[in-house]
């Protein structure tokens, strides 16, 4: 699907959904601006504003660059926006005098919303971004079908780590190879989060002790990274005989994610590991076979929780202390951290569409972590896996 663009279908759909929504809260307009909202609602990322009526045409402004923006996208009004009064007098034309302009307030820099509310002084200024994480949140066949190709490169990646892990290699080389092999398939380079503050390069490949070595990153693992400017990921120890290692790569396709962990051993890992490892895979099963549609998101968190606790792992299931992670799984599109997240403060019901990435993890302080991670979808009935992979420790 090199060059394929977003058919029009795609795009039609989704702009009429936001328009649904927002008509719902008498909002007269929303002005997308976040590069990846574009993508979305257009099909291009290029640089510039998307004006979208309650009622009408949309249109998409194009700062920088328009002509490619006329070639990625199907909208049919595609202007070049040579000022930012633009953006204004196309707003108030499509729309008359706004009493409410939404706008992605959870990305949007302080600087700009002054700017906007001195340039709308008529508008109140809402936050759309809940609704627009709402539309993502249900993946449709098209985009379904570019996750699963994303899986298929994340399956070859895995396939081809006995070629590459070697006792006495750095960490930061071995993600190399893996990093230039997926390059090659396919994988876009960036891997794009939408919470502030928040980024991550591929994922994490760590071994050994370096396996909990926490960090920043809002997840169960991070890694030390190759210093305290950039403190995950891989570091510069070498892998030794013995040391258990965590792949966690996230593969992005055509813009959307992946994401999965495998656990490799150079050698046999102790029995109280593989123990564990069963044990997280069995809080997995479990968590897959309850899905149902309708059940809350929270409920399959609690029920991973309750079992680690039940099983001995209470303080150390997704992380220790004040660095675990409050989930065990978070939605999966555009960026990494979409919705939903199987917490125990979201309770969105399952439906049809969603895409997540599954993770019960359970970690030995300075040791070792077990446990994967794979990308599921929900059918309508049940989760069904979308990476496919042997889940046990893999000997090398």
């Amino acid at each position: 699907m090199q060059g394929e663009t977003t058919p029009k279908t795609e795009i039609d759909a989704r702009i009429s959904k936001l328009q649904e929504k927002i008509r719902a809260q008498e909002i007269g307009v929303a002005l997308i601006t976040q590069g990846v909202d574009l993508f979305y609602f257009t099909g291009s990322c290029q640089k510039g504003h998307l004006v979208i009526p309650a009622e009408g045409e949309a249109c998409y402004l194009v700062s920088k660059s328009l002509e490619r923006a006329q070639k990625e996208t199907s909208l049919t009004d595609v202007e070049y926006q040579q000022s930012f009064q633009k953006v204004s007098a196309t707003v108030r034309g499509r729309a008359g005098q706004v009493k409410k302009l939404g706008m992605e307030l959870d990305v949007l820099p302080a600087a700009l919303y002054f700017r906007y509310r001195e340039t709308f002084p008529e508008a109140t200024i809402v936050d759309i971004s809940p609704l627009i994480k709402e539309l993502r949140m249900y993946k449709s066949p098209y985009e379904l079908e570019i996750i699963r190709q994303g899986a298929e490169i994340t399956r070859r990646m895995l396939e081809s780590v006995p070629r590459f892990l070697q006792a006495g290699k750095r960490e930061i080389e071995f993600a190399a190879d893996l990093e230039h092999l997926v390059r090659t398939l396919g994988h876009q380079g960036a891997v794009r989060m939408r919470q502030y503050n928040q980024e991550v390069f591929y994922g994490h490949i760590m071994s050994g002790a370096n396996l909990t070595v926490s960090s920043f990153f809002d997840g169960p693992t991070g890694g030390p990274g190759l210093s305290p400017a950039y403190p995950q990921g891989p570091g510069w120890k070498r892998i030794e005989k013995g040391d258990l290692v965590l792949v966690d790569y996230v593969t992005a396709y055509h813009g959307y994610c992946v994401d999965c962990t495998r656990i490799f051993c150079l050698g046999t890992p102790p029995l109280p590991l593989q123990k564990a490892h069963q044990d997280a895979l069995l809080i997995h099963g479990e968590v897959i076979k309850a899905a149902k549609p309708g059940m809350p998101c929270s409920e399959l968190s609690n029920l991973a929780f309750s079992m680690a606790a039940e099983l001995g792992y209470g303080d150390n299931f997704m992380g220790y202390g004040t660095d675990k992670a409050g989930f065990i799984g978070h939605g999966l599109g555009l960026e990494l951290d979409e919705w939903p997240v199987l917490t125990a403060r979201q309770h969105y019901p399952l439906a049809e569409g969603m895409v997540f990435a599954l993770e019960p993890k359970i970690l030995f302080k300075g040791s070792a972590v077990v446990g994967v991670e794979n990308t599921v979808f929900f059918n309508g009935s049940n989760l069904e896996k979308i990476t496919l992979y042997p889940e046990g420790i893999i000997g090398v």
